[in-house]
């Protein structure tokens, strides 16, 4: 079966166009402010050239790309000066990920991301504007084409049904304790770096200007007013998106759908995921919420925070037991037996913090001996920043065999403590290591590689007892 090749919806011009705005309007802001002291059209002319050429691009983006449904793959062909032609045969799609705009809704419209095996930096093909019919379409031609593979697997199909959502309270709990706001910020002050050089010298001197005008005061209240606008509008931005979380399990796969003003649909695969990660960061911690994470074979999309997929964005950590239970019920984890941190695991961990803070402490102090305000303050925070982030390492190294099948390991980065469980067979090595000094104090480290994209994850916890990681290599080897 074939059908003709199709083009987009138009209004998938206006999401090219949002887009190409997206990744030039700050850059662009910047730029008018390098020509304040040009003329008025001179300013006209470049805003001009620059709205051209950004329509100009994406109306011949639009009329180049076309899609069509072949009997064993779909065809897109695209690029405006070099020509390009996929081919994505249905046996490869791993993943259709559509996202419906609340302004599509009513034309019946979405886009669609569809994920392959061998394409870990994000989707292979992106349908821009299509009709929600598509992706049953294509569902339909992958069932068929998988029909031998899928009589074999019918015995290993699971209906469980389970469904969980996000509760208000969590989503709030999540949301005010996101530090994502301070991405915006950092991003914002890597661009003005890149264009500080074209910014005129007059906007600098009238800037100066105004500043002497201002009390101190006055300043310090203005830039907690900029933070506290960054950190409002960082909320807002992560209610609409988790806004009505659902996660279903239905035949062993995973169904995620979410978002306010864009409604995303995704499912993941059971047989994909490596392993089951719950992430706290410290206040979160205080506050009895936690992230879970998966760690899979292949990224569905590059943004989708830190190359794991986030499988439950907020949940209250007296539910996390039955949460697993009920969406891995392979991780026994009423067996899991957590074990106190050794004395000399803080022992090592604070030892080398504060031998890194004095070394830097005594290169700051001989760079600015005269200031001794600022090398007091210096020490104090050097202190809090080496010693703390110790302290919690040292108390969340941690290591359990829960059964014959899953490993329990927990580690600290910063403040954000990391919980894994870890099937067998998804681990490729298991590496020891030890030192000369180590081994006569009776300690290792633990290193455990598993697949991670199209690449590998790294998970390492460092000075627990020798004989807690003999214990598992042996239960590996076994």
């Amino acid at each position: 079966m074939m059908s003709k090749a199709h083009r987009l919806h138009p209004a998938a011009i206006m999401f090219y166009l949002y887009k190409e705005l997206r990744s030039i309007i700050l850059p662009a802001f910047f730029m008018l402010i390098a020509l304040l002291n040009s003329s008025v059209m001179i300013m006209i002319l470049v805003i001009t050239l620059l709205i051209l050429v950004v329509i100009t691009k994406c109306l011949l983006r639009y009329f180049t790309f076309s899609y069509q449904l072949l009997d064993h793959e779909i065809l897109v062909k695209s690029g405006i000066f070099v020509k390009k032609v996929n081919h994505v045969p249905y046996d490869r799609i791993q993943n259709i990920t559509s996202n419906q705009w609340f302004f599509l809704k009513p034309f019946g419209l979405e886009e669609l991301e569809i994920e392959t095996a061998g394409h870990s930096e994000g989707p292979e093909v992106s349908l821009a504007a299509v009709s929600v019919k598509l992706k049953d379409e294509l569902n339909k031609y992958r069932s068929e084409v998988d029909t031998a593979d899928k009589s074999k697997n019918v015995s290993r199909e699971t209906f469980s049904g389970e469904s969980y959502s996000i509760t208000w309270r969590e989503l709030l709990k999540f949301s005010l304790t996101s530090p994502a706001f301070l991405s915006g910020l950092l991003a914002i002050l890597a661009i003005y770096g890149k264009v500080q050089n074209g910014i005129s010298k007059k906007f600098y001197a009238l800037a100066a200007n105004e500043m002497q005008h201002l009390g101190v005061i006055l300043i310090v209240v203005g830039l907690f007013l900029v933070m506290l606008i960054f950190y409002i509008v960082s909320v807002l931005i992560l209610i609409a998106k988790y806004y009505h979380f659902n996660l279903v399990k239905v035949n062993n796969k995973l169904q995620m759908q979410y978002g306010l003003f864009k409604t995303k649909k995704t499912s993941i695969a059971t047989s994909r995921v490596q392993a089951v990660v719950v992430k706290q960061a410290l206040l979160r911690r205080f506050l009895k919420i936690a992230t879970v994470k998966l760690v899979i074979i292949s990224n569905s999309k590059k943004e989708d925070t830190e190359k794991d997929i986030i499988i439950m964005p907020v949940i209250e950590t007296a539910q996390l037991e039955e949460f697993l239970n009920r969406f891995f019920p392979d991780i026994a984890v009423d067996k899991l037996k957590i074990k106190d941190p050794l004395p000399k695991t803080y022992y090592y961990d604070l030892r080398n913090a504060l031998i890194f803070a004095v070394i830097g402490d005594v290169i700051f102090g001989i760079l600015f001996y005269a200031i001794v305000w600022l090398v007091l303050s210096f020490v104090l925070l050097s202190l809090i920043f080496c010693m703390v982030p110790a302290y919690l390492r040292a108390r969340r190294s941690n290591l359990s065999i829960i059964d014959k099948n899953y490993l329990y390991l927990t580690n600290n980065h910063l403040f954000t403590k990391n919980s894994y469980f870890i099937p067998k067979s998804s681990i490729q090595l298991v590496e020891r290591r030890q030192s000369i000094w180590l081994e006569k104090n009776l300690f290792a480290h633990l290193r455990i590689n598993c697949r991670s994209g199209v690449g590998e994850r790294v998970i390492m916890v460092k000075y627990l007892s020798a004989d807690w990681v003999d214990e598992v290599v042996r239960w590996y080897k076994s």
